[in-house]
């Protein structure tokens, strides 16, 4: 008969938010327990001399920041994005530079869709401006009171809803954009989007990448805490046992538990449902069951050529016409630090229905697919082609679809006082430093669970937004990076 180990907390996903969690609980002897045969979730790439490749999230917030903090106690280096962000592809050519409210006047638009998207585009300046003004927590208030007012803001309505009838133009240029936060605008809530157009026009501050690939910084994590980390280890159930939780899994060795005082969960809803059903209240699970995810498909190539080309100064590009909505050249800000070119790294990714479309397909055909539809904006890819990574994310992220508001009391308070939820699912922004904050207040709720004895009610967190009063700033979130980590 398998023995049930004895741990403080155990920690199911090793993520950027478990891995968060488990730092935060180093003195409690943590168990992180992942199902896959790394640390990083949908933070993923791999080194390739001076270039990295990547299929996750890759844009990193400032130093001040819990990840920025990270980033410099391990000595890793993040490099300033110098490249072109607000830039566009219609008709198979690409609009450069176009400052958000010139966008209407420089794209190749008929008199009415220059019309619809102008309107449209006041709309979600005017929806992204309030937003941060909600976002500035006020006296006397928690991290949770200012998450809850940001979702109920425009909560309970779609996107589309709000738009109103657009012209085809316009339309499939703001379905790219929410393409880009993996959902389509008749799905994803006002809230979701002006969280989007808010950090677009006043923060925006996401312009780093990590030299080396953003895959560094969880494998330093993961170095740090290997006593701690179980890979292969899939998580089966958890059930209330008296004053703790039992965790069951599958590993290497067979299957086990451990039986703890507290327990994070870290993994996308998706994933845990299967485990925690047992044990989920209806309450809770109508909570979750509230929370959506969505595809992204993503194909990243390094190229080999030496000679400059037409992609060098540009950083990121929205697509609305082919089967990705988006393109990156992740070697823009190495270039602009002076090393010496040596080929590029390129990736395009669809989103939402454009995901689901390509989930069933090889990764031959994905690749196909994507290259066929760039060789019409840049020819020059195909023939420079050293290698290519396709990854398939069937659960690439979380969005807010109308509605989801109702859920984040209870997902903020967790589940019986023992379990409580780690992910920037929980939050009301996606991005790797909503990850860690979460994962900072389930450290929290754990440490007074364990220190104090008996359940713990969720534990507050100051809400920090970041201001950036540079203009040249203030797009970056907009073509930048949503996946999460994260995610």
């Amino acid at each position: 008969m398998a023995v049930t180990e004895e741990r403080d907390v155990v920690i199911i996903g090793a993520g950027i938010a478990g891995l968060t969690a488990a730092r935060e609980l180093r003195a409690h002897d943590p168990l992180v327990l992942e199902a896959s045969d790394r640390v990083g979730g949908r933070i993923w790439s791999k080194q390739c001399g001076e270039l990295a490749m990547s299929v996750g999230a890759h844009m990193f917030p400032p130093p001040d920041s819990v990840i920025g903090g990270l980033v410099t106690e391990y000595g890793l280096d993040v490099l300033k994005i110098t490249g072109s962000m607000l830039n566009l592809a219609l008709q198979d050519r690409v609009i450069q530079d176009a400052r958000p409210e010139l966008m209407p006047f420089k794209l190749p638009l008929s008199l009415r869709g220059r019309t619809s998207f102008a309107r449209a585009g006041l709309k979600v300046k005017r929806i992204g401006d309030e937003y941060m003004r909600l976002a500035v927590q006020q006296p006397g208030e928690t991290a949770a009171d200012v998450r809850l007012r940001l979702l109920q803001y425009g909560g309970d309505e779609s996107f589309a809803d709000f738009l109103g009838p657009l012209h085809p133009e316009a339309e499939r240029i703001f379905r790219a954009l929410c393409n880009r936060t993996i959902a389509e605008p008749g799905e994803i809530s006002v809230s979701a989007m002006a969280a989007l157009f808010g950090h677009v026009w006043d923060t925006g501050d996401l312009g780093r990448n990590m030299r080396g690939g953003s895959g560094l910084l969880p494998e330093a994590m993961g170095r740090e805490l290997a006593d701690q980390i179980r890979l292969h280890t899939r998580a089966t159930s958890l059930a209330f046992d008296g004053a703790g939780v039992t965790v069951g899994y599958e590993g290497p060795d067979g299957a086990g538990s451990v039986r703890a005082r507290a327990a994070i969960v870290a993994v996308p809803t998706p994933d845990l449902i299967p485990f925690m059903a047992d044990a989920m209240t209806p309450g809770f699970r109508s909570a979750i069951d509230r929370v959506t995810f969505g595809p992204h498909v993503v194909l990243s190539i390094r190229t080999g050529e030496r000679e400059p080309m037409p992609w060098d100064d540009l950083y990121s590009i929205l697509t609305p016409d082919y089967a990705f909505n988006m393109v990156f050249n992740h070697t823009n800000s190495l270039y602009a630090a002076g090393t010496p070119k040596q080929g590029s790294v390129l990736m395009v990714y669809g989103g939402a229905q454009r995901g689901y479309a390509l989930l069933g397909k090889s990764h031959a055909e994905i690749e196909e697919i994507f290259l066929r539809d760039l060789d019409r904006l840049y020819p020059q890819v195909r023939s420079n082609i050293v290698e290519t990574w396709v990854m398939p994310w069937a659960h690439a992220g979380a969005f807010a679809a109308p509605g989801r508001w109702r859920a984040q009391e209870t997902l903020e308070r967790g589940l019986g006082g023992r379990v409580f939820l780690a992910g920037d699912w929980v939050s009301d922004f996606v991005s790797m430093e909503t990850a860690a904050l979460t994962a900072i207040d389930a450290a929290a709720n754990v440490r007074g669970v364990i220190e104090r004895g008996g359940v713990q009610q969720a534990a507050a967190r100051p809400v920090v937004v970041p201001r950036d009063p540079k203009a040249t700033k203030r797009v970056q979130a907009f073509f930048g990076d949503a996946s999460s980590a994260e995610e």
